[in-house]
């Protein structure tokens, strides 16, 4: 069984967020694809077979974000083609890859929603306990996923979804 080797950052950086050529943010009508993956292959005797870079940005800089009547626009889902690589040959990478970027718009998705409930707390600066909450939750999906997909290996588990990349 080849090696998975699989780099997953959180981001959640409080600066501006910049989506430029080396991002790309998730999207329901774009899925990834093997050509999203740009960086350097690894040396072949690792026997990595996927590395992948996703991660949260968000901007809540207070000046920025007194007067917003939401916060959606200040969590965005992001995934670095430039520090991401994947085999190709074994389509089974691809369908997990996409699995965790669709997880990682889960924790997007309920980031914002925590944000949007707890108002006072993100204006006075004290939301970090909202992003600790959910990236925990986070963690345990992906480790559900992780151990009933066995790392996206089991085509059965895939095939279950309707994904038959």
């Amino acid at each position: 069984m080849r090696h998975l080797i699989l780099i997953y950052a959180l981001l959640t950086s409080l600066t501006l967020r910049t989506i430029g050529q080396d991002k790309l943010e998730w999207s329901e009508t774009r899925r990834l694809t093997v050509n999203d993956f740009k960086a350097t292959p690894p040396d072949p005797a690792a026997g990595q077979s996927l590395i992948a870079n996703f991660g949260l940005e968000t901007n809540l800089k207070k000046e920025e974000i007194k007067d917003l009547k939401t916060f959606n626009q200040q969590v965005i889902n992001l995934f670095s083609p430039n520090n991401s690589w994947i085999d190709w040959s074994d389509k089974s990478r691809l369908r997990y890859a996409i699995t965790l970027f669709d997880l990682n718009e889960w924790m997007a998705r309920e980031l914002r929603k925590k944000l949007n409930e707890n108002r006072d707390l993100v204006l006075s600066g004290q939301y970090q306990s909202l992003q600790e909450e959910v990236r925990k939750e986070f963690e345990k999906l992906r480790q559900k996923y992780d151990n009933d997909s066995n790392f996206g290996n089991n085509p059965n588990w895939a095939n279950q979804l309707g994904n038959k990349n």
